[in-house]
């Protein structure tokens, strides 16, 4: 069990942070958007998503 935790002794962060910069970098790129867009974008459909599940089961419902 102590093997398990080994490699994340390896950095006092918990992401390196040199591939937290390149992947940030690369994400901004790719995509366009800033990281105040993403996090937006993000946390909308994590909203949403449980939201337009339970409207389609009430429908479904309803509609048996």
């Amino acid at each position: 069990m102590a093997g398990l935790s080994l490699p994340l002794a390896h950095h006092s962060e918990p992401i390196d942070p040199d591939l937290w910069e390149w992947l940030s970098t690369k994400m901004n790129h790719v995509l366009g958007v800033d990281a105040g867009a993403m996090v937006l974008i993000l946390g909308a459909i994590i909203v949403l998503f449980p939201i337009v599940v339970m409207v389609l089961v009430w429908r479904k419902r309803r509609a048996g």
